[in-house]
Order: structure tokens, then C-alpha cells, then sequence
């Protein structure tokens, strides 16, 4: 079952599979969320941005279907959607999307090594010795996170 999390004052702070080896923490939640949504649902609500978010988080997770797929059947059983300003880096795979919300939770900080994975500092990633990887990524949105660096992002991941 696909749930919404909330914190004590009542705000929503995640949605997916709370259990999810695989985060993403975002800095906006679409308007109108609920238990259960699909994902049209919430493309339909939201608009075409959040088709676009939700494309990008699939060909990132996907590895053995097409991410047409996979965006529809699995997405939102498979992976956690963190919308929190104070999250927990607990899953083995953490991205965190848009320079900005990676300094506002502040990432940078943490005593992390730091690698750069792409030519223009757009993304980097922890060192491999860390049982939690955490990405720090440009925002889900195709001008800044065009398919060849996707491909480099789920090289990155899943080779090192």
C-alpha cells in the first residue's frame, strides 16, 4: 500500500514505500496528495511537471524493465518520496534533487568524501565506503538533468 507519512504537526513528509532501499528528497510535495494515488493521478492533479519528475526517478530505478514500465507498475512501490527538511539518510541509495535543497538540508557538511561524477559539478556522490550512498543531483527537470547524465548517475551507482 502506498502511504503518505506525515510528521507530529500533521504535514506531509514522504510518500511511497517508507521501506524503499531507494530515496529521493525533494524540496516541493504535489498539491492534493493522498494514500493510494497513482501516478497519472497525480500527474493529472499536478500537471505535466510532475510526469516529467516522475519519468526521470524511472529510468534512474529501473534495471530490468522499460522505464515506461516500471514508471507505472512499480515507481511508487519501489522507491520512498522524502519531502522532509530534516530527513534520515537510512536508505542505501539517497538523492537528494536541486543544488538548493542539498544546501538546505545541508549534505555538504556532513563528513562525507565527496566524489564529482560529471564534468560541470552537477551531481556528486559519497565515497563507496559508505553503506548509504547519497547523490547530490540537479533538480528532476530535463534542462538539468538530461538523459546522458542519467546514464552517467546510474553508471556512477551502480558500478562503484
Amino acid at each position: 500500500m502506498i502511504k503518505i507519512k506525515l510528521n507530529n504537526c500533521g504535514n506531509i513528509i514522504g510518500y511511497g514505500n517508507e521501506h524503499a532501499n531507494v530515496q529521493f528528497l525533494l524540496p516541493t510535495l504535489p498539491a492534493l496528495l493522498k494514500d493510494n494515488q497513482t501516478i497519472d493521478d497525480i500527474v493529472n492533479i499536478n500537471g505535466n511537471h510532475w510526469r516529467k519528475i516522475f519519468v526521470i526517478i524511472a529510468k534512474l530505478c529501473c534495471r530490468q524493465k522499460q522505464w515506461q514500465k516500471y514508471r507505472s507498475e512499480d515507481l511508487l512501490n519501489e522507491v520512498y518520496l522524502n519531502f522532509s527538511l530534516k530527513p534520515n539518510f537510512n536508505k542505501q541509495l539517497n538523492i537528494v534533487c536541486g543544488k538548493q535543497h542539498a544546501q538546505s538540508i545541508d549534505i555538504f557538511n556532513e563528513s562525507l568524501n565527496w566524489e564529482i561524477i560529471d564534468q560541470r559539478k552537477r551531481v556528486r556522490i559519497n565515497s563507496k565506503t559508505s553503506a548509504h550512498r547519497i547523490i547530490a543531483a540537479p533538480y528532476l527537470d530535463y534542462r538539468q538533468f538530461p538523459n546522458a547524465l542519467i546514464e552517467e548517475v546510474v553508471k556512477a551507482y551502480y558500478c562503484n
